[in-house]
């Protein structure tokens, strides 16, 4: 609802579940890993907060949410943290999810 942002100037979907080496697959914590590396995989881009230049890239889905990866919920929940990081980010109200 802001109408200072711009248009998207792209938009990339993927089609995983027909992508011929993942079928549909999802994440998993493997072997040796932790909800640590999980955390690393949901740091945005540049994750230096000294950088001046705003965050570029985030990252959102199961994977990267530490208690419900490899989830629809956990994909919905970090859309929502990511939606969240950027009402902060140009300080906008947060909207109430509704389910």
């Amino acid at each position: 609802g802001n109408p200072r942002l711009p248009a998207p100037r792209s938009v990339l979907r993927s089609r995983w579940h027909s992508a011929p080496y993942t079928r549909g697959s999802y994440s998993y914590v493997a072997v040796g890993s932790s909800g640590d590396d999980i955390d690393v995989l949901a740091q945005p881009l540049p994750e230096d907060p000294e950088d001046p230049r705003p965050l570029q890239l985030l990252f959102a889905g199961e994977a990267t949410h530490r208690t419900f990866y490899s989830t629809t919920h956990g994909a919905l929940l970090s859309g929502w943290r990511e939606a969240e990081r950027l009402n902060k980010l140009f300080e906008a109200p947060s909207p109430v999810p509704r389910l």
